[in-house]
């Protein structure tokens, strides 16, 4: 976590300095594509790898799936909400609002087809690679070398532009970011609870991992409850995964919503999608969040198994 953090420092550093370099400001944003689309790629390469996992049973599979799309809906629900009885009136003498153009439309289909394309040939390449080759390739290794280098290239952006940006738009608020977040997830796992056979404390575990898969699998497993730990691990994964796909849709209800939705990966992830959608100056705001979430897993985990 801290190694990411001095990275992300490093590239706005980098990027204050070579503000005025246009060649190189050019040269960031083409990498930056580029090292998104790799990520994504290799997102698609761990489905693969870990599909004896999800296959073991379908109904465990598609049960974890409801978990992270029932989240999706409540979270944009919540947010929809919120934004149509914050808004505030027009004035008469206003000018009327202009049509949504159709083409900016067609570019978020474009962009969520794109996303799901990189994580699809990821996974279909990885299908059909023999075992032997699969096993030589250091999947995870590369993953956290492409996602130290994109949040370097995001702090390079940042750094060009953290001049023209203006903070102040931020609420202070925005502090609360996390904890509301955490509260909101577990919220969604009473809700799970109530359609579902699992208990309330074992729909708690389910969301308290907040995106960090890895982590809070390990944990329930720990514990003798293998079940909900592989429950655990697809829900997180594809908690990750709708966030990538829907970003650029429910960025448009609000610039904290893909915060939300993300979780943990806010640090990491899925912070590249949160800052091309929705702005500079969300970056911070973040990976502030990811950092809080991530931290609270392990407490919040232990805290839910020992209650």
């Amino acid at each position: 976590m801290l190694l990411l953090l001095l990275v992300l420092v490093l590239g706005i550093v980098a990027g204050w300095f070579a503000r005025r370099q246009d060649r190189l400001i050019q040269l960031n944003r083409h990498l930056t594509r580029y090292a998104l689309w790799a990520l994504l790629f290799f997102m698609g390469t761990k489905l693969a790898i870990n599909r004896g996992l999800f296959a073991k049973d379908l109904g465990v599979f598609f049960l974890a799936i409801a978990s992270s799309v029932l989240m999706l809906v409540l979270y944009t629900a919540g947010f929809a909400l919120w934004a149509w009885l914050t808004r505030k009136p027009l004035p008469e003498s206003a000018p009327a609002i202009a049509v949504e153009n159709p083409e900016s439309r067609g570019q978020e289909m474009l962009a969520v087809g794109l996303n799901s394309g990189w994580i699809l040939a990821g996974f279909l390449v990885f299908l059909w690679l023999p075992s032997p080759m699969i096993a030589s390739i250091p999947v995870d290794a590369v993953g956290d070398w492409l996602l130290r280098l994109l949040l370097l290239s995001i702090g390079f952006d940042l750094g060009v532009e953290l001049h023209k940006l203006d903070l102040r738009k931020l609420a202070l608020p925005m502090l609360l970011v996390p904890f509301f977040n955490i509260l909101f997830s577990l919220g969604c796992g009473l809700v799970f609870s109530l359609f579902t056979r699992l208990s309330v404390r074992e729909s708690l575990l389910l969301y308290s991992g907040l995106g960090w898969y890895s982590l809070s699998s390990v944990l329930i497993a720990g514990r003798g409850m293998a079940l909900l730990a592989i429950l655990a691990f697809i829900h997180n994964v594809f908690r990750e995964l709708l966030t990538i796909i829907t970003v650029p849709f429910v960025a448009r209800i609000s610039p904290y919503l893909p915060i939300y939705l993300g979780g943990a990966t806010a640090m990491d992830v899925t912070l590249p999608f949160i800052q091309k959608y929705c702005g500079r100056e969300y970056t911070l705001v973040a990976f502030y969040s990811g950092v809080i979430c991530s931290l609270a897993v392990i407490p919040l985990v232990r805290l839910i198994l020992w209650g």
